[in-house]
């Protein structure tokens, strides 16, 4: 009986032990994508992600329903920008990545044929590796 009991007391302590773990905390602020031109099938997305959490989580991919999304980081070389493909990006505990021009950026290929215009609205959809899918719908503009 005793040891079911202690058993019993070591699955609860580790089951306790784990909920109160520290976990990321995810906030998606702020994204928008920018109205791509007329002739152009590709554009940018900006916004910030947000870690109040305590520990560090890794944005694995984004996808979105109006075309194919790259992550990537504007780098300066000589004074040429050129862009680089990040596969994947950690996200410190209590901290954020800024997705802004000149900087990190999502980056939109192959999109529909149609032409998306101020106001509407694309989904986005952000895979973590601790945190999951998180998707949020956000606003094309000029």
């Amino acid at each position: 009986m005793s040891n079911i009991k202690g058993l019993f007391i070591l699955a609860l302590g580790l089951l306790l032990a784990s909920c109160s773990a520290p976990a990321p905390q995810i906030q998606l602020d702020g994204f928008w994508i920018v109205q791509p031109p007329s002739v152009a099938r590709g554009t940018a997305g900006y916004g910030t992600i947000k870690n109040t959490g305590k520990e560090a989580d890794t944005l694995l991919n984004v996808s979105s329903d109006i075309g194919f999304v790259m992550m990537h980081k504007t780098d300066l070389v000589n004074g040429m920008g050129r862009m680089i493909h990040m596969s994947k990006m950690v996200i410190a505990p209590a901290s954020e990545l800024v997705f802004e021009p000149m900087s990190y950026h999502l980056m939109f290929s192959k999109m529909a044929d149609r032409i998306h215009q101020e106001g509407e609205k694309a989904t986005l959809t952000f895979e973590f590796e601790k945190s999951g899918i998180i998707s949020v719908e956000v606003p094309i503009k000029p």
